[in-house]
This record gives structure tokens, sequence and C-alpha cells, in this order.
């Protein structure tokens, strides 16, 4: 051995030495040995670290140890694999190259894993687990050929194996610069050697990067690298696990001497000084300090007991309680202390002393004097004066039980330390059930912490008065006013509590202040907290943009008028709690008056955003409502203002949203209206044309359109549906949705709608003289004709004025006219139908369709609403529902008529559909008489299959 050269170097220096001359006789022999040093190497970094794992602090060399156990365990199958040793002859050169990859996957990410962990230290066990399931999962990934192909004989090392060896340079480099922010955690020499076995172990795959054959210079370097990896792990783990603990140890020894030594010392002088300080202590304390023998004479006194007893020290040593005090009090505090002795524990005593200066009272702490044998060999006290508090104590308890609001004494931890019968009463418990209790185990509006706080809060302040609530005993919960004061200090503090049951004087003032704010009836804000609500939710939104929305009942009146005002008042209370479900929580709604109600929805955003929310109220007022055994059906009408483009304060808003429903009223109800300033000016010309319209009949300025209704089967035109148009001098033709709102709210369209029955009717027979036997001409009815006029009468004039035939005319309802006064209308239906006349129902679909009703009407025609048939070629759920009603109709032995029919895919649906009428503009727009008639020539004289549309 050389001079100087230490073992640790010179093995593994001739280690390698023979090594090198192995890679010159044979490689097969050079790897299987390189690689049979890695795996015992790994082994011996497990073998340490596992032993070492219940004194080394260091839990990143704990992962990387039991992760070797299975990195040997990978590399030496890959060493057995390896073509030419003969283990696995069966395989080609690829398996040992897949074991190579995975055991060095496991290797780098190990080494990842335990620079996560730093400083914690995991569970070996679970460890073990973790690297046995990777490792068994990577062996099956493995010999199953689910692994990736890392060798193909004839073509080389793949792509995979290439870019794995760079990976694997990332992951190491990864592991080694967490390392590095985690270094503080590392002795400085552990540090170097783990830094420098990822730094060989990064080398090593870089040579492999470089690989050109087996026996390549490259290949021989890596392996070289990479067995030096191992062996600085190694010398880690050792130095971790085995020299650094007994370093530890002695120093630790020593730290541990040294602090023993100073603590003997800072004892001694503590004891010295602590017993002086406790002379000190008994000598100027004002309480009486006295030690007694197991005979009871005094053994030490303080200059307080002299003053008491008007003797001196040396009078009173030796001497009993029977020699010094008067023998009443003198037989109780023997008596007191005997108890001390046979109970041995210290306890406080109230010990009362009558002499010649009166009697005074002491609140004594009495405690067996123990030797260091543990046996008992006397007794002492301290005894402290308290008769001023104690007669105040007791003025003041007289006072407190006498009081009508409940008192509690409290401890700094909350707990009941005196009750007065007023407490008892309002918690409902007995008093000693109650000095068992705590503030928490009655307090119902405050958790533990809070509770908490509040003592802390009220020691500091000294006083406190708040609000809160209890439970009591029965299990209700009061509402109750506390004013609590803190008296005493440094541990000692007593807080003491008045509380007051305000129960109903807060519930009068609710009750009240609901009322100024509420509506009785249904529940919901009224306007004025509504006001104050708007405002706070403008002032919250910072200027964004909000909807009032003002909603109005349509034919509340009627309601109300026919079955009495407390059937009118309980739709009303069903009607706000469906509006409340509608706009949610965070909506407000209010019931401003009479049948209307105000509505802020929820994040009102943009203009156009309540739109969701209007369509939601819209759709959910249409479903019935079930009142005092009936059945009604209403819907709303709706204005709508925005702010701030219609008003920057409520009263504007409010203004706008009522003409904007008024709109919508006219516009035929059950929809919705955005103010637009061209309202006011609107407002004035519906004046203007109310007015005109009254004599529009005896000026002959009324006059009716047909639109033809044709056999989709057929092709031929079957029927008419007369439309008013009110063609005027100045204004031109007025179209129906301007005039006929304004004849319905005046009461005009009863005498409108008769005339035109009785025009209808003419015009049906002129059409028969032209040779238009078949036709039918269908005349539709407001609901306001059957209500007010007396419709019955009306339709027999005209059938006998023009002389129709009866089959030849229709009437067609709406579905809102068949569920308003469900029996009377079905009276008036039935004599209708005695006629012998056609009933249809109009717009199907969009009301409420109730099967019921088309049987009990015995209507013979349903009419598809054009929203419906429009688009339903491109709308699959439009067409869904087209051909549900068909085919529900025909299933009911009704025909079916389809309006809207624009284009000739939505003529084919239907006709596919077997829907059996039409009518649109398709076909033709309504038509005067002349042009009618023109047209039904005209298609007359066509084939069924090539009818041609007329616009």
């Amino acid at each position: 051995m050389a001079r100087g050269c230490s073992p640790q170097v010179l093995l593994p220096g001739i280690a390698i030495f023979a090594l090198y001359l192995s890679s010159r006789y044979s490689f097969l022999l050079f790897h299987s040995l390189v690689e049979l040093f890695r795996v015992v190497i790994l082994y011996g970094v497990f073998v340490l670290a596992w032993h070492g794992r219940r004194w080394s602090a260091n839990g990143y060399l704990l992962v990387v140890g039991i992760a070797s156990l299975y990195i040997g365990a990978l590399e030496m199958l890959h060493t057995l694999a390896y073509k030419g040793v003969g283990i696995f002859d069966g395989f080609d050169a690829n398996l040992p190259t897949q074991l190579w990859i995975a055991f060095r996957y496991l290797e780098a990410f190990a080494l990842l894993i335990a620079a996560l962990l730093v400083p914690r230290r995991p569970n070996p066990y679970v460890l073990l687990g973790l690297f046995a399931a990777s490792t068994v999962a990577l062996a099956y990934t493995i010999f199953s050929g689910r692994f990736p192909d890392c060798f193909i004989e004839g073509q080389g090392l793949t792509a995979f194996k290439i870019q794995s060896e760079y990976a694997l340079i990332g992951l190491l480099l990864a592991g080694l610069g967490l390392l590095w922010q985690r270094r503080a955690h590392f002795e400085p020499g552990v540090l170097r050697l783990v830094a420098g076995s990822i730094v060989a172990g990064a080398l090593a795959e870089f040579a492999f990067t470089r690989y050109a054959s087996v026996y390549g210079r490259a290949n021989e370097i890596g392996h070289y690298a990479l067995l030096l990896s191992g062996m600085l792990l190694y010398r880690a783990v050792l130095v971790t696990g085995i020299t650094c603990p007994f370093d530890l140890m002695f120093r630790e020894l020593k730290a541990k001497e040294s602090e023993l030594e100073q603590r003997v010392a800072e004892r001694t002088a503590a004891l010295i000084e602590s017993e002086a300080r406790a002379r000190a202590f008994a000598e100027n304390s004002p309480s009486v300090i006295y030690l007694k023998d197991l005979a009871g004479r005094h053994t030490l006194v303080n200059e307080a007991f002299e003053r008491l007893v008007h003797r001196t020290r040396s009078e009173i040593d030796g001497r009993t309680v029977f020699d010094l005090f008067p023998a009443t009090s003198a037989a109780e505090f023997d008596r007191n202390d005997r108890e001390i002795l046979g109970q041995r524990k210290a306890q406080v005593v109230i010990e009362a002393l009558e002499d010649s200066g009166g009697r005074r009272i002491f609140e004594s702490i009495k405690f067996p004097i123990v030797d260091e044998t543990g046996a008992i060999t006397g007794v002492g006290g301290i005894s402290t004066d308290i008769t001023e508090s104690f007669i105040a104590e007791q003025r003041y308890a007289t006072i407190i039980r006498a009081s009508i609001d409940a008192f509690v004494v409290l401890d700094t931890e909350g707990r009941f330390v005196e009750v007065n019968d007023a407490a008892c009463s309002l918690t409902g418990y007995e008093r000693s059930a109650l000095l068992a209790m705590g503030v928490p185990d009655v307090e119902a509006q405050m958790d533990p912490d809070a509770i908490r706080l509040t003592m802390q809060r009220v020691q500091q302040r000294g006083s406190a008065r708040f609000e809160t609530r209890w439970k009591v005993c029965s299990g209700a919960v009061r509402d109750v006013e506390v004013s609590i004061q803190c008296v005493g200090e440094n541990g000692q503090s007593r807080l003491f509590a008045f509380v007051r049951d305000v129960t109903e004087r807060k519930a009068a003032v609710a009750r009240i202040d609901y009322l100024a704010h509420h509506d009785v009836l249904t529940g919901l804000p009224n306007r004025l907290l509504f006001e104050r609500m708007f405002a706070a939710h403008i002032a919250q939104a910072g200027g964004s943009h909000a909807a009032l929305l003002l909603c109005d009942l349509d034919n509340f009146k009627i309601i109300n008028d026919t079955l009495g005002h407390v059937v009118g008042d309980a739709l009303l209370a069903v009607v706000a709690q469906r509006l409340r479900q509608c706009v949610g929580n965070e909506g407000l709604v209010c019931r401003s008056g009479g049948d209307e109600f105000l509505i802020l929805p929820a994040a009102s955003g943009a203009p156009a955003a309540p739109v969701e929310a209007i369509a939601r109220i819209l759709r959910e007022m249409t479903a019935p409502f079930h009142v005092e055994e009936h059945e009604l059906v209403t819907t709303v009408s709706v204005g709508i203002a925005l702010y701030p483009r219609d008003g920057s304060d409520f009263e504007t808003l409010f203004k706008k949203a009522d003409t904007a429903m008024f709109q919508a009223k006219e516009a035929g109800r059950n929809t919705y209206r955005y103010f637009d300033p061209a309202m006011y000016a609107d407002a004035g010309e519906r004046l203007e044309l109310l007015g005109q319209l009254r004599g529009a009949i005896e000026r002959q300025e009324l006059v009716l359109h047909y639109q033809p209704q044709i056999d989709l089967q057929s092709g031929r035109v079957v029927g008419a549906e007369a439309l008013i148009r009110w063609q005027h001098p100045t204004r031109g033709l007025v179209p129906p949705g301007r005039f006929i709102p304004l004849a319905e709210d005046s009461g005009l369209i009863v005498s409108i709608g008769a005339w035109v029955l009785r025009e209808a009717c003419r015009q049906a027979v002129a059409w028969k003289d032209e040779g238009l036997s078949r036709l039918v001409v269908a005349v539709n009815l407001s609901a306001v004709q059957f209500r007010d006029g007396d419709l019955y009468g009306t339709v027999v004039d005209a059938l006998a004025e023009s002389g129709l035939d009866t089959a030849c005319l229709e009437l067609e309802l709406t579905e809102s006219i068949l569920i308003r006064d469900a029996e009377g209308i079905l009276e008036i239906v039935r004599r209708l139908k005695s006629l012998g006349l056609k009933l249809s129902i109009d717009d199907f679909g969009t009301g409420y369709s109730s099967l019921a009703y088309l049987k009990r009407f015995a209507v013979d025609k349903l009419k598809i609403d054009q929203s419906f048939v429009r688009d339903m070629a491109n709308d699959a759920e439009d067409a869904a529902l087209v051909f549900a009603i068909i085919q529900m109709a025909r299933s009911l032995g009704l025909k079916t008529i389809a309006e809207g029919v624009e284009d000739a895919a939505v003529m084919e649906r239907l006709k596919a559909y077997a829907c059996d009428e039409v009518q649109g503009f398709h076909f033709a727009r309504p038509l005067p008489a002349p042009e009618f008639l023109a047209f039904v020539r005209r298609t007359e004289g066509a084939p069924a299959a090539q009818t041609v549309p007329v616009s």
C-alpha cells in the first residue's frame, strides 16, 4: 500500500483498474462486473439507510435508500438479460435495453421525489410499498410487451430510448436543482456527495447519448460514471447514517453536561432568592400567616398574626388556638385544622372570630405540611380579613335576589357562579342545574369562540352592554339584553351580569316595523320599502343598468266581481308567491297596490337582460291558480323602465313603467313593453283613434279581408278567415292590432263584432251565389263579446238576416276565453253549437291547452299558432310540438289547420304530418272579397299538385 494512500481511495482505484482491464478482455465481463458492483452498492445503500432511519434526521437519504432496493432489483434483471449471459436467451437485445431505461427512470424519479419531500420524513413502510408497486408495474409492462421498444435488431436504438436518455438528464438536473434549494437541511459534506452522485449519473446519461456501439468509448465511460454515482451515494448514506450520529451524540453529551452545570448554578441561586422573597412576603403580607405542628402548637407566624392577637412572637410560639382566641372561635379553628389533616389536601374555609373588637370574618386557605418522606408534620394557613366585603355581599345578595331582572355571576371561563331567582325563571332551570352550567349552555346566537372573545373584551374594557339570544329549558329561544361588569383582577375576576328578557318588546317593534313596510295581504314589501331597497340597489350597482318592472293582472276585476273579494285577495296572495319564486332570492318583488306588482330582477346588467326574467314570469303566470276550490287563470301585462336610460329616480321610472304597462295591455295583454318616449305621443293618438273609431261603422270605414284556407291534400280552398280592416279616410289602412285593443278596452268590440258577423255571413251567401257552395267562413270572437254582449242572439240574427247555412259558419275562440268563467262560457258555447255551426280553437298551444276543455266544449278544429309553424322546418322542437298537436287532434277526432305557412318546406312538412288545412302568405295574404273570389277561381282551375302561391 502506497504511503499516505487511504483504503477509501486505494480500493476503489484498484476496482476501477480491474474493470478497465476486463473491458479490454471482454465487454460482457466488463458490463457484468460494473452492473454487479452497482447492485452491491445499491443494496449497501438500502441497508445503511434502513438501519440508520431511527437516528438519521435526513429523510432524503431514507427515500433514496429504500428506492435503491428496487433499483438494484431491476438493474440485476438488466444484467442477467444482457445478451450472452444466458439467463434470458429467449429475448433479444430489446429486453436489457428496456430494463435499463426502467431502472434509470425509477432512480431519477426517486432522487426527484426525495428532494421534494425535504425536510419531511415519510413513513418508510409506505415508501417500501410505493416503490415495490412501481417496480412490479414496470416489470409487468416490460415482460408483457407493453413497454415501448428501445432496441430493434438490425436498426439499433429507437427514438424512445434516445429521447429517454435526454429526459433522464433533465430529471436528474431537476432533482439537483431542488436539492440545492433545500441545501440548508444537509450537512455540507453529505450535500457534496449527493450532488456529485447526481452529476455523475447525469454525465453517464450524456455519455450514453453519444452511444455508437457496445464497444464504444462513450458506452465504457458511461458505465464508469454510473458506478461512480453509486459509490458517491453510498458514501453519503454511510456518512449520514454512521459517522454523523456518533459525532452528533458526542457534541450533544458535551452540550448537555454544560447545560446541566448551568442549571444547577441557576437553581441554587433561585432557591436562595426564593427563600428571601418568601420571608419578605410573609412578613409584609396583610393576611395572617401561620404554621402549626400536629399538636396544634404554632411554630411560625408573621407580623399580621402578632397584631391580630396583640402578642409578640415569643409569646405565640408553642401555644395553641385555645391559648390565643376565645373558646368558640378556637373550637372552630381547631375543627377546620383537623379536617385538613384528615383529608390531606388544601381547602378554602370561611371562619369567624368573635372578640372584644366584634365579629370579624376571615377567608382562610389551609393546607397540610408534608416533609420529604411524604409524612404530614403539621398544618399551615393564610387568613384574610373579608369582614367588610362579606357584609357588603350579603346586602348586595339580598338586593339581587329581589331583582325582577335575571342576575348571574360568572367566572372568567363563562361558568355560572351565582344566580338569582329571576335567572331561574328566565331559563326554566333549577338553581342547582343552572350553577352546573355556563354561558355556552344557554347561548343561542354566539359560538364558543365568539363567547370567549366577548369575555376577554369585557375583562379588558371593564363593562359591556349588548343583545343576544338564550336557549331556555323548554327549547325555546329568548331575546335578552345583557349588561355586564367585570370586578377584580389578577386571575380572580368575576363578571356580574344583569340579563333582561326583551323578547316581547323586540317582537312588538318588529311587528310595527313589518306592518309599516310590508303588504299585510301578500307579505311582500310595500311601495315605501321597495323604493328604499331600489335606491340601495342603484347605489350599490354604481351606475350600471337596472330594470323596473310594473306587472298588472289581466282581467282581475272580472274575478273580483264574479267570485268576490275574498277569492280575489286569495288570488293576489298566491300570485305574489309565484312572482317571488320567479325572481328568486336575489330579486325584489313588491305589491304597489290593487293588482299591481313592482319587480326588480336580479343582476339586471345590460338593457336587454330582464327579458329572461320577464319570459319566466309570463310563462309561469299562465299556469292555473287553485284558490278557494276554484281553478283560476290570469295573465300579466308588464311595463319596463330602464335605469339610467329612462330616469335616475324611482318616481320617474315608476311613471314610465306604468305607461309601458298600458302599452302592453293594448298590445293584447299577456306581454311586455319597454318604455319608449313615443308612448306619450302614442297615448294621445290612441284617444284620438278611439274617438274616430266610434263612428267608423256608420261611416262605412270598416272592411273585411279574407285569407284563404287550403285543404292540404287536395289543394282546394275550403274556407276563408274573415279579418277586419279599418280604411281610415286620412290614415289609410289601419292594422287590426292598432284598433282592436282599443275596441276591446272601450267595449266597442261588441258592436264591431256584430258587424263582422253580419258582413261575413252576407259575403258567404254572395260567394255561394257565385258557385262557392262548400266554402266555410271563419270569424274570430272576443272575450268581451262573451262577457258584455248577447253573443248567441247576435249570431242567430246574422244567420237569419243573411240566410247562410249554419254549417258554413265557423267561430274561432281563443283558449283564454274558454278558461274564464268556464261554466258560463260553456253554456253559451253549447247554445251556439246547437245551431249547427262549427267551432275552432285559435292560437292553440300558446295558452293553457287543456284536453278537458276540448272535450267539454266539443270543438271541431284546432288552429296551430303561427309561432310554432313558421320555423318548424328549421326548429326541431317546433316541429315536434306541431306533430304532437296534429296527432292529439286526430286521436280526438278533430281537424287541424296551421296558420303562418310561408314557404314550401313548411307546407311539405305539414303534409307529411297529415295536417288537414293550412293558411298563410305562401298561398295568399288576406284579400278583399273580389280578389279572394278571383284567387279561388284560379286555384280551382289548377291541379292540386300545381297550386301556385299568390303573394
